[in-house]
């Protein structure tokens, strides 16, 4: 049977039909079932309601929340609450989920057949085959996939396809919104977003492929014998690994929720709502309520992913509006969860200029698209 198998997949139309089916299941098992009824649960019930609701119960009675040290701890951002929800309730299933998926593939054989489909065409961004998997996670969530970037064989791989992802994939829950919002926009609005995305996503791929020192790997992984992986050695390594994974991501979370709460109890978010107010009305052509949907996909996408939603189903944008304000969305700046895992694993220098390059590149793109779009549908 496992001869059969690998017979039909080296075949080019068979095995790249495989191919596209196997990463469709990688996306619903991840993108889809993980990142959504499972996350909710985790992190919306769990964490989100038992857990914190246990704890701030229990600290409040001897605790006044208004000062500095009770917001550190207990609170929007503390390092009691938000932090332990983020780590175990968002980050723990999805490490536990790609490491899974990881190993199977790895130890089955399927990893290199799926490399070697992709490796044509990602080769030109600077990436080998085995890229098409972080990037194709991203759609889930884009942090799982930024963890899933180790996986790659060099620290430039790592980087540009950690880069990628920031900039110019969309999470699982931006995807869906734009899904929504497909079916209010006319075609023409929804093609000009598809292809501003696109355009942007290949130019970056191919600058930083140009630009970023060292060499890739390329590698094509030959083909190998397939086989069934042992069940209980790749439930171990997932365990390990994402074991491995949270020791290693909890200083660097303290830190950021540190940084939160204090910018939260010090009134730092409204200067930066006040700073940015002037930039989304006057330079994107936008009402002020975009201000508030940028600040919130700061902290999280899905936060001004659904923001965003309520405001299109209001009608507080018009058609052009909402097309400035999906390109500004997909190429914003990291969420917390992911910055903190980029902080991690590629560092202070990287993820900060990402984070104000994305920042800069977003603003700068919808800019130009909102006079594209005033030039061709304006009377």
């Amino acid at each position: 049977m496992e001869k059969q198998f690998e017979r039909i997949i080296i075949k080019p139309f068979w095995g790249g039909l495989i191919v596209l089916l196997l990463l469709l299941c990688i996306y619903l098992f991840i993108g889809k079932f993980v990142a959504g009824p499972v996350v909710d649960f985790t992190q919306g019930t769990l964490m989100g309601t038992w857990y914190y609701n246990l704890v701030v119960g229990y600290s409040s009675a001897f605790m006044d929340r208004d000062n500095f040290l009770p917001s550190l701890l207990i609170g929007e951002y503390g390092l009691f609450t938000m932090v332990p929800v983020y780590l175990l309730g968002l980050l723990l299933p999805l490490v536990f989920s790609f490491y899974l998926v990881l190993y199977l593939l790895r130890d089955s054989g399927l990893l290199r057949y799926i490399s070697r489909s992709a490796h044509s065409l990602f080769r030109h961004l600077g990436l080998s085959g085995e890229g098409v998997i972080p990037l194709l996670l991203g759609f889930g969530c884009v942090t799982a996939a930024l963890i899933s970037v180790n996986s790659l064989a060099s620290e430039r791989e790592r980087l540009i396809a950690s880069i990628l992802l920031c900039l110019a994939v969309p999470c699982s829950a931006q995807f869906a919104i734009i899904l929504a919002v497909s079916s209010i926009l006319p075609f023409a609005y929804m093609f000009i977003y598809l292809a501003a995305i696109l355009i942007v996503f290949i130019i970056i791929g191919i600058l930083l492929n140009k630009l970023v020192p060292g060499k890739s790997s390329y590698r094509i992984p030959q083909p190998a014998p397939l086989t069934l992986p042992a069940f209980f050695s790749t439930i171990t390594g997932a365990i390990r690994a994402s074991r491995v994974f949270l020791v290693d991501a909890a200083p660097t979370f303290a830190l950021g929720g540190f940084l939160m709460a204090t910018l939260n109890y010090t009134g730092g978010f409204r200067k930066i709502h006040q700073w940015c107010s002037p930039i989304t009305s006057g330079l994107l052509e936008l009402p002020d309520r975009a201000t508030d949907l940028f600040l919130l996909a700061i902290i999280k996408k899905d936060l001004g992913a659904a923001e965003l939603y309520a405001a299109v189903t209001q009608n507080s944008f018009s058609d052009a509006q909402i097309t400035v304000v999906l390109v500004v969305m997909t190429l914003f700046v990291p969420c917390f969860a992911s910055l903190m895992v980029l902080f991690k694993d590629r560092g202070p220098i990287v993820a900060l200029s990402t984070w104000i390059g994305s920042f800069f590149l977003s603003f700068g793109i919808g800019a130009v698209i909102s006079r594209l779009l005033r030039l061709l549908f304006s009377p």
